[in-house]
């Protein structure tokens, strides 16, 4: 009987015949395990370079509903509106849009600090943008429109006057002109009272000396304050005192000389001042 190694073929175990078999087998049919990957993969790949038909219809939903929301003055849910779409917007002049309905109604809910940072992120965004001379103003605007102590730092204050300084240089006839002269009237205003304070503070503290620098200086900076008479009053008494604490004739002209104080008590308009103190003391010394 003839050796399996004599037959000339190489012996297979039966194993290894069977593994061989599927293998051929499998080999055959491998189109049929591909095709159902190969439908897949195109279908994925149709449906990723069609446009979305349906996200594009939900975000126009969503830009009407915002207006909608918005002339209705519901800000609040307008501003959540644009915060979920906003990120979809690829089109630049649809997304600037929506970007300055979102700075308005921040500063129609009175988060007017928000509101500058929109506008002022508006402005870096698109400079060439029309609406870059509403978008200026409005950063100013909306700065101005914080209440700020006058006992307390005043930055946004300085902040909202060069805001609204450069809208008018840049500006001089624009469209925002009356109210941004109005507004920095205001900050104006809101200065003069915070250093009318300081310097009243001195006074009531018994800080004289203190006091007359920068009731002098207020004098000079607002000629034309509303505050005037009460400046005049202050700096009036500061001089009584000083002049009350001197020694003698020679150490109250010295007081006076030293602050230059005369031209208080002596300059045209300001004698009705001096005249109703004259009064107010006789009136102090028939009631004692």
């Amino acid at each position: 009987m003839p050796s399996a190694y004599s037959s000339g073929y190489p012996f297979i175990p039966f194993a290894m015949k069977d593994y061989l078999v599927n293998l051929s087998f499998i080999y055959r049919l491998r189109w049929l395990f591909l095709l159902p990957f190969t439908l897949v993969g195109n279908t994925f790949y149709l449906l990723a370079a069609a446009p979305d038909y349906k996200n594009e219809s939900l975000i126009i939903q969503k830009k009407e509903e915002v207006i909608r929301l918005y002339e209705r003055k519901r800000y609040a849910q307008a501003n959540e509106q644009i915060e979920l779409f906003l990120p979809l917007l690829k089109n630049r002049i649809e997304r600037s849009k929506f970007e300055l309905y979102q700075a308005y109604c921040s500063f129609h809910e009175k988060k007017y600090l928000v509101s500058a940072h929109q506008f002022h992120l508006f402005i870096k965004q698109y400079p060439s943008f029309p609406q870059v001379e509403e978008a200026l103003f409005m950063c100013g605007y909306s700065l101005a429109c914080e209440n700020v102590d006058i006992r307390l730092d005043q930055t946004n204050t300085y902040d909202a006057m060069r805001s609204l300084e450069r809208y008018l240089a840049l500006y001089p006839k624009g469209a925002y002109l009356d109210k941004a002269s109005d507004a920095l009237q205001n900050l104006q205003e809101r200065l003069m009272q915070k250093s009318f304070q300081a310097a009243a503070l001195y006074v009531r503290l018994g800080y004289y000396n203190a006091a007359i620098v920068p009731l002098k200086n207020f004098d000079q900076a607002y000629p034309d304050a509303s505050l005037k008479e009460k400046v005049l009053r202050l700096l009036l008494k500061c001089y009584e005192k000083l002049a009350a604490s001197a020694f003698n004739e020679g150490r109250k002209k010295e007081v006076i000389a030293r602050y230059q104080l005369e031209e208080y008590l002596n300059s045209k308009g300001r004698s009705n001042v001096v005249k109703k103190l004259d009064r107010d003391r006789r009136d102090k010394k028939i009631k004692q």
